[in-house]
């Protein structure tokens, strides 16, 4: 039997993984923890996803965000929605959830940015009640992005889904005090394309900070 050549073993050696290295994982499922609390999450970022798991097609652009919340201490742990931020690492857009009255209320939920308002430099400019904001970073140039503000308000002159509100409030995670585990939906509105491998899950809440990476 032939000894392998020198070119066989190159073409061998370069089929085979690094020795030592660390293969990144991106999965729909992240976990954290520290001495009060470990949370897990699971995103779902697809329309088809996010129909199934509400039952309903709630629109565009809605990512939900499912959560458990497990105190590990006999101290309660105050549990919020707005505990919570959904960040894209390709573009910088951090959102806080929504509630289901944002979303399927007496009204259609109006997303408008401050890029927008700058090319009506022509019209008169005035304050309107809106829900908050949602703070984005748009690419001014390479390492130096532009912020862009993503404001939202309701328009009442179209009706709202009763049947979609429901499920929305019947799904999402209460704001509650808990020493007990507690699971629950969040609903974040995302502008634009993101990949799982772009997106983390920022907690900041009572029982302290926690970064939840789907690629790790």
């Amino acid at each position: 039997m032939r000894a392998p050549t020198l070119l066989t073993l190159i073409f061998i050696l370069a089929g085979l993984p690094a020795l030592g290295g660390k293969k990144k994982v991106i999965s729909p499922e992240t976990s954290a923890g520290n001495e009060e609390v470990d949370l897990v999450a699971t995103i779902f970022l697809t329309p088809e996803e996010v129909t199934q798991k509400l039952g309903m097609n709630p629109g565009p652009d809605l990512a939900l965000l499912q959560v458990r919340v497990i105190p590990k201490t006999d101290k309660p742990v105050q549990v919020a929605a707005d505990d919570f931020i959904l960040l894209a690492h390709n573009d910088g857009e951090r959102t806080k959830p929504l509630t289901p009255s944002e979303i399927a209320g007496d009204g259609a939920l109006i997303v408008s940015s401050s890029a927008d308002q700058k090319t009506k430099k022509d019209k008169k400019t005035g304050t309107s009640g809106g829900f908050g904001g949602i703070m984005m970073g748009g690419g001014a140039s390479p390492g130096n992005p532009q912020v862009v503000t993503l404001s939202t308000k309701l328009d009442e002159k179209q009706k709202g889904d009763l049947k979609l509100l429901e499920a929305l409030k019947a799904k999402q995670l209460p704001d509650k005090e808990t020493s007990e585990p507690l699971e629950g939906l969040l609903y974040f509105r995302l502008s634009g394309r993101h990949k799982l491998k772009d997106m983390s899950v920022l907690y900041r809440g009572p029982a302290g900070k926690l970064d939840l990476e789907f690629e790790h």
